[in-house]
């Protein structure tokens, strides 16, 4: 469903990102990486990202939780707006003075009632380009987790399952934790519940009469680290959190990582590429696991990949993105079955099929370019068949088409608008596509 017809059925999306701009400073140049990107996500939808590599697709994914390497890159612009939803990010679920006592969040302006700021969602707003560190770590891997392309690489090989899972509780669910150790539960072992001990302690936890206590809460993480492990279909996962990584097959390391993800029941799942590094056969399972547990928890997927067959497949809304702008946003069916944009049909024309002469292959002339400037033109007018003088001078905007289908191209604006001739403007011409 795409923008306006979420917005229509008056649903609030649980992250707005609008116009958001990152650059990447070099010693004699920057490069505009992420050059105005707007978008929403809405709750229990999967929304894909697809594009040519390079073309800033996961550097606005790392921007939502704060994982950008400063410096050298830079936010120069926009705004991420994070709605989440569940326990408090302050008292994580145990009731305090900014939820009222209710331990769910809740706006700060309206206490919940609805009002502008949040946009009459009830729930509280952050800027996520402009949290402390401190801040983010509240948000990142509880309400907004991230799955990366190649889990043998985002997995510590030198500690075991368990203790990898056992560190997303210990962070986010210290309270849950501490429910199955007794109450009150001694101070040294609170402390262990929310990973603050320090070697001396260690030692005091093995020892009567903290011994016990700190039993129960070993017994008690372990019991979680086998139920995230059970959701992702890892079978005898008492078995599997004694396994380091790298004994354990690139399947099983990525059902590993998405437990890790899914541990705290976030509210967005970021997907980067998540079947990249997989087979063919170990890809569909991955992708059904993922689809089964967003319809289980109802959260927000961010699909990012250049497979569009996969993006067709799994995703409700798709944004072309081309040289660190979006092209064409719609509905997945239909800017799969009637593409708008010149660099989406030219991307599915390329791919091939049946139809395809053999020994032929259709193939987009030309690269992406590196905006190192704040030049006005259209991204793809360098390698664009339809290209007229207005493409090469004006930045075009991204604007609704054909009902709620979106697409940036000046085929689709009426020269009045933009005081331009009509013989200056693109006109769609489907058989000098591609060279």
């Amino acid at each position: 469903m795409t923008d306006g017809a979420r917005g229509a059925a008056g649903e609030v999306p649980v992250v707005e990102v609008d116009d958001l701009k990152v650059h990447f400073r070099a010693p004699d140049r920057t490069i505009r990486a992420v050059d105005g990107v707007s978008f929403k996500l809405y709750e229990n939808e999967t929304f894909g990202l697809v594009g040519e590599t390079g073309c800033g697709k996961s550097v606005t994914a790392r921007s939502l939780i704060g994982l950008l390497p400063i410096p050298p890159a830079l936010v120069a612009g926009g705004s991420v707006t994070f709605r989440p939803g569940g326990k408090c990010l302050q008292c994580g679920g145990l009731g305090c003075a900014a939820c009222d006592n209710t331990g769910t969040a809740i706006c700060f302006s309206c206490r919940g009632a609805g009002c502008k700021e949040c946009a009459h969602s009830g729930r509280p707003a952050f800027d996520l380009l402009h949290m402390t560190p401190k801040e983010m770590r509240r948000i990142r891997g509880i309400r907004i987790a991230m799955i990366f392309q190649d889990p043998g690489k985002a997995l510590n090989p030198v500690l075991t399952v368990r203790e990898q899972i056992a560190e997303v509780f210990y962070q986010h669910r210290a309270a849950d934790l501490l429910e199955g150790v007794g109450d009150p539960a001694p101070w040294l072992v609170r402390r262990a519940a929310h990973q603050r001990s320090r070697a001396g302690e260690h030692i005091l936890l093995r020892i009567p009469p903290l011994r016990s206590s700190y039993s129960r809460l070993r017994r008690r993480v372990d019991e979680f680290v086998a139920e995230a492990l059970s959701e992702v279909q890892i079978a005898n996962p008492r078995k599997v959190m004694d396994s380091y990584p790298h004994e354990l097959s690139g399947g099983m390391k990525q059902r590993v990582w998405i437990a890790q993800a899914m541990a705290c029941d976030p509210d967005v799942l970021i997907a980067d590429e998540p079947t990249t590094a997989l087979d063919t056969t170990v890809q569909a399972r991955i992708l059904e696991l993922i689809v089964e547990l967003q319809q289980r928890h109802r959260a927000a997927v961010l699909y990012i990949s250049h497979d569009l067959s996969l993006v067709r497949m799994v995703c409700d809304r798709v944004a072309v993105m081309y040289a660190g702008r979006i092209a064409e946003v719609g509905v997945a069916d239909e800017v799969f079955r009637n593409p708008l944009h010149p660099y989406t049909r030219a991307l599915l024309s390329a791919i091939p099929s049946v139809d395809h002469q053999r020994g032929k292959l259709a193939a987009i002339g030309g690269s992406v370019p590196e905006f190192v400037d704040a030049t006005q033109c259209c991204r793809f007018n360098n390698r664009c068949a339809f290209a007229q003088p207005i493409c090469r001078s004006t930045d075009p905007p991204l604007n609704a088409a054909e009902g709620t289908h979106e697409v940036a191209c000046f085929a689709y604006e009426k020269a009045g608008d933009w005081e331009a001739r009509e013989q200056d403007m693109p006109s769609l011409d489907d058989s000098r596509m591609l060279t």
